[in-house]
């Protein structure tokens, strides 16, 4: 039992290495493969979203640049294509705002600045006449750089609002034209850029402040909650957002010539929808592949096991056949010799017996009082000699290679002439012996005596196992070309250590002096040379089944001894 225990934690060792060698061996190409093609995936998607994004936000700083840029050639050419005198007059001022608002509704008002920071004329919605702008920073800024774009500021007006100042200088005088940029122009700009409900476009300045309202970072003039990244001129770089709705992609670039950036930002949920739908489709194949790897590495682990445990199984059992016929070899030379030195002592006795009983012939037996003690002395003396003759040509058995018997048997009448010797016997024990013979059995070529033998051994043993009322079922079947004689009994069985035993020379069950342990030996021997096998099953309580298969006929051993009887 131990044996066995020992045996199956070994198995068991084997198959979870086994199966963590196969799972290591597929699964980790499948892993890695299923982590690459992702890796590769969000590479390409990545790639594509941010060329898509950077495309769109570099279109659209061009058409932003554009779009200041004719605004202030606009402004410049009006400044300086047109006299003073002309600019300065209300009435011929309103014409040509009028023809500026014609060509782009861009402008929201139109005004000349005198040197000392106040109106000469103005063109718009405003009451800005007696505006003082001298303390301004864009009119101070204007007067140093002689063209100046502001940022959103509040102003007189006090709504947000940027400007455009060009500073002329004439014969007579200098003045400053300022026009404001109409705000609802520059967001139809921005606008165009996304229409998605998550998706915007806005402007900031260098601090941060918002020159244009966005969707989700406030109003005009307020500042964005996100840091700016650095920028050389004029690159794109895109970064994360926090979004409504969670991370967004932005991008954001300078605009040339304004100290402004335009940002450009993107909801990708949808557009990682796709991505999304392929990684979940791989990590299902890969999830479905180490499944069936998996289910595949337990199979072929317990197909290896299983392989494994027969080749074990037949190992053992060819190693138990050539310990057993070791162990025959062994006792066949020992019988060889023991029966040798016996037979001469046996002769001498017998010898001396016979010389006894002729000199008791010449006697008169009313004369000798011990006369009649005397002969059955030596009848007896006989008697124990012939049991001894036998007991010695058994064991010589063992020690001569003999070639069996070669001829035709009816196996079915074998074992009835075999059932027939016992059948007395074990009906005095109350003992049923049922018969069940394949009435197709093939005829076999080998020796019947040495059968016989083995028969009526082993069903000799079967009766003395049960001892008294039991059965006793013999049947005989084909067995693939040969055939297979059983003999099953109702006895107590036996243990699986008896079972190991069970044909060693010597080992017996049985009472002191009640058998020799010779007897299942024997038949294992003559089996062994008829080329046929022996084999045993049996539990404790459940009886025992000897079966007995044999080919379809003995092999020749080109080194054994001509078959012979053996005597004294």
């Amino acid at each position: 039992m131990a044996k066995a225990q020992t045996t199956h934690r070994e198995y068991a060792r084997i198959y979870r290495r086994v199966l963590l060698t196969l799972l290591l061996l597929a699964l980790t190409p499948l892993v890695a493969l299923g982590i690459f093609c992702l890796n590769r995936i969000n590479a390409v998607y990545d790639e594509k979203i941010n060329a898509g994004i950077e495309a769109l936000t570099n279109s659209k700083r061009r058409a932003l640049e554009t779009f200041m840029a004719e605004r202030v050639a606009q402004i410049k050419t009006l400044a300086f294509t047109h006299p003073y005198v002309e600019l300065t007059n209300h009435g011929r001022l309103s014409e040509i705002f009028t023809i500026m608002q014609n060509n782009s509704h861009s402008f929201a008002d139109l005004g000349i600045i005198g040197m000392d920071g106040r109106h000469v004329t103005y063109m718009g919605p405003y009451d800005l006449r007696d505006a003082d702008y001298s303390r301004e920073h864009w009119f101070r800024e204007t007067l140093r750089k002689g063209v100046y774009i502001s940022d959103v500021f509040m102003g007189f007006r006090q709504v947000p609002h940027f400007i455009i100042a060009i500073l002329r200088h004439t014969g007579e005088r200098s003045f400053i034209m300022r026009a404001t940029i109409d705000m609802d122009a520059v967001y139809a700009l921005l606008e165009r850029v996304y229409s998605g409900h998550n998706s915007d476009a806005f402007l900031i300045n260098g601090e941060g402040v918002l020159q244009t309202a966005a969707r989700f970072h406030g109003k005009m003039m307020d500042k964005v909650d996100f840091s700016i990244p650095l920028l050389p001129k004029e690159q794109l770089r895109t970064f994360a957002v926090q979004g409504p709705h969670g991370p967004m992609l932005a991008a954001i670039v300078p605009l040339e010539g304004i100290r402004w950036f335009l940002v450009v930002e993107d909801d990708v949920t949808e557009s990682l929808q796709p991505l999304q739908r392929l990684k979940m489709l791989i990590g299902i194949m890969v999830v479905l592949g180490g499944g069936l790897v998996i289910v595949g590495a337990l199979l072929c682990a317990r197909l290896l096991i299983a392989s494994l445990a027969a080749a074990d199984e037949k190992q053992a059992h060819i190693d138990a056949r050539l310990l057993q016929s070791s162990k025959m070899a062994a006792l066949g030379k020992m019988a060889a010799g023991v029966a040798h030195e016996i037979n001469n002592p046996l002769m001498l006795i017998q010898e001396n017996a016979g010389w006894i009983r002729d000199l008791l012939a010449d006697e008169e037996p009313e004369k000798m009082r011990n006369f009649e003690d005397i002969m059955e002395s030596t009848a007896k003396i006989e008697g124990h000699i012939v049991r001894a003759k036998g007991i010695t040509q058994r064991m010589l058995g063992f020690g001569r290679r003999m070639n069996p018997g070669r001829a035709e048997i009816m196996l079915n009448s074998l074992v009835e002439q075999a059932v027939e010797m016992l059948k007395a016997e074990a009906a005095a024990r109350s003992i049923e012996i049922i018969k069940q013979f394949d009435p197709h059995l093939p005829v076999i070529l080998s020796d019947q005596a040495q059968l016989e033998q083995v028969f009526i051994n082993i069903l000799d043993n079967a009766i003395d196992a049960i001892g008294r009322e039991g059965k006793v079922t013999v049947m005989t079947e084909a067995h693939g070309s040969g055939a297979r004689v059983s003999f099953k009994d109702t006895g107590p069985g036996m243990s699986e250590e008896t079972r190991r035993h069970i044909f060693d020379p010597f080992f017996t069950t049985k009472k002191v002096g009640e058998g020799t342990g010779l007897g299942l030996a024997i038949c294992y021997s003559i089996l062994e040379k008829l080329g046929g096998r022996i084999e045993v099953k049996s539990e404790p309580g459940q009886g025992a089944v000897f079966a007995v298969s044999l080919p379809p006929e003995a092999p020749v051993d080109p080194s054994a001894e001509p078959q012979e009887s053996v005597g004294l």
